[in-house]
């Protein structure tokens, strides 16, 4: 069975971190939608990695490591209408 992203897709580029909310965020395309905001929980990262208090360069290499998973999952969420109140969808730890 191939993995694929049922459709959608992510930016190749980097995802923006926020040091607040410390969370990455990137957007899924699909041709003929709006783009959607996706939003990787730090508690999925350091689960993936199996540690904890994690620099953002140490977390931005495991999002990398981890980058098709993460855009699977959060399409695989926004096809089965699991999104949050304001349209995003989350990445949490479970998720990956």
């Amino acid at each position: 069975m191939a993995i694929e992203p049922e459709g959608w897709h992510m930016d190749p580029g980097p995802p923006s971190w926020d040091p607040e909310a410390k969370t990455f965020s990137f957007f899924l395309h699909k041709r003929d939608q709006e783009s959607v905001l996706c939003i990787v929980a730090m508690d999925a990262l350091e689960n993936a990695a199996q540690s904890s208090d994690l620099s953002e360069p140490a977390l931005t290499r495991i999002f990398d490591a981890h980058r098709q998973l993460i855009e699977l999952r959060a399409a695989q969420k926004l096809n089965a209408g699991q999104v949050e109140s304001n349209g995003s969808v989350l990445v949490r730890a479970e998720d990956i």
